[in-house]
């Protein structure tokens, strides 16, 4: 879905103006989604499975939720004058905001958590590598859940189906032969 943009720039922290630039809300927004496993954790039968349903994948869905944030952005009459532009803080708030609404609680909160550990950087309170290094790193959570996946534990109905099926015993040996 194409949104026709009025917005032409946006106002950094630092008060000066930039470029609009729909794609940056679309990366921040898969980037939260690939952090907490993708978008199907957040999926809501009769909420936002339509949604899953019409965008296919993760970036096509992205694509719609910045479209959202882009059409929320642009009724406000201010933001389409280049003096008034938003600010990086109103476009992260709208974000969130765009994000819960369609029932993605995790995503939106794991781009909340990015939003203040940026801002703790910023602070002084922490330094870059710390929060960058804080939690697993991405290859070594990527490899495990790629493990759970292939065993089919990697949702809840997953589990409830290997303990219905007397597999737990089995999953466990696997796992623990897996992590030794």
């Amino acid at each position: 879905m194409a949104v026709q943009n009025r917005i032409r720039k946006v106002q950094k922290r630092d008060r000066s103006l930039v470029p609009f630039d729909q794609g940056r809300i679309v990366h921040a927004i898969l980037r939260a989604a690939r952090s907490v496993g993708g978008f199907s954790l957040d999926h809501l039968p009769g909420v936002n499975d339509r949604l899953f349903q019409a965008c296919g994948d993760e970036e096509h869905l992205a694509e719609f939720l910045s479209d959202i944030v882009v059409a929320t952005l642009n009724h406000d009459r201010r933001h389409w004058i280049a003096n008034f532009p938003p600010t990086i803080e109103e476009i992260q708030d709208t974000v969130i905001h765009v994000l819960r609404s369609f029932g993605f609680v995790t995503v939106a909160d794991a781009y909340e958590c990015w939003r203040w550990g940026k801002y703790w950087v910023r602070a002084g309170e922490l330094t870059m590598s710390q929060f960058v290094g804080n939690g697993y790193p991405t290859p070594f959570h990527e490899e495990i859940l790629a493990w759970n996946r292939a065993h089919g534990c990697d949702s809840v109905e997953g589990l409830n189906e290997i303990v219905r099926t007397g597999k737990l015993p089995g999953l466990v040996e696997a796992a623990t032969a897996r992590y030794e």
